[in-house]
């Protein structure tokens, strides 16, 4: 890569990393598991139910 590759590449990484990801309201998921091994009991209700059971508690 030359020099001037490399100097837009950092700028572009730099500019990535400074951008704020915006306030999502509305926009949460329930902290179960699936299928795969994780420290989150498992998901026995469907997704609708869990983001309002999470939204009202």
């Amino acid at each position: 890569m030359s020099v001037n590759g490399l100097r837009i590449y950092r700028t572009l990484l730099k500019v990535i990393a400074h951008k704020a990801v915006p306030d999502r309201p509305g926009r949460s998921q329930p902290r179960v598991r699936k299928r795969r091994p994780k420290i989150y009991p498992l998901m026995t209700k469907p997704r609708h139910e869990l983001r309002k059971q999470l939204q009202t508690a």
